[in-house]
């Protein structure tokens, strides 16, 4: 995949958000199983990676320097984004916030420089920085589908 591909992928994702302001708050809020989270706390969950993303990652890329050691893990980020989801922010805010914060990522994506997407990731030498997004896009559609499929149930 090339940087302009990864782009269009990362930004496909703003339009279908906003097919999810029709549904209802009770559905919004549902888990998609006893336990699990629901279509909020994904939407949260992609803000929170995302900003991630831009701070932790393409800020150093663009600086040439390697990504940063943190001690922030991944269950951290997605207890806090299902915290927030949860915060009494509305659907329409969480929504629009998404929106606003992955069109920054998609903006940051395209001042990298193309070639950076061959090279290795910075500090993860085993994945080219094209791999590492082609995961983070895998993972966006993954959450994608159980949303859409959440919704068909329920519809």
């Amino acid at each position: 995949m090339i940087k302009e591909n990864i782009i269009k992928e990362k930004y496909s994702l703003v339009d279908w958000s906003l097919t999810l302001k029709n549904i209802s708050n009770d559905l919004w809020f549902k888990p998609f199983r006893e336990g699990s989270w629901g279509t909020a706390d994904v939407i949260a969950h992609f803000i929170s990676w995302d900003k991630f993303l831009i701070e932790k990652r393409i800020y150093f890329l663009l600086r040439e320097k390697d990504f940063p050691k943190t001690n922030v893990t991944g269950e951290s980020i997605n207890q806090e984004a299902s915290k927030y989801a949860r915060s009494g922010i509305s659907k329409e805010d969480l929504i629009s916030e998404f929106i606003y914060v992955r069109k920054n990522l998609v903006t940051q994506l395209g001042n990298v420089k193309p070639e950076k997407f061959d090279q290795p990731c910075p500090g993860k030498k085993h994945i080219t920085l094209c791999e590492y997004f082609v995961g983070m896009i895998d993972h966006d559609l993954k959450h994608k589908e159980q949303i859409e499929t959440h919704i068909k149930k329920y519809s």
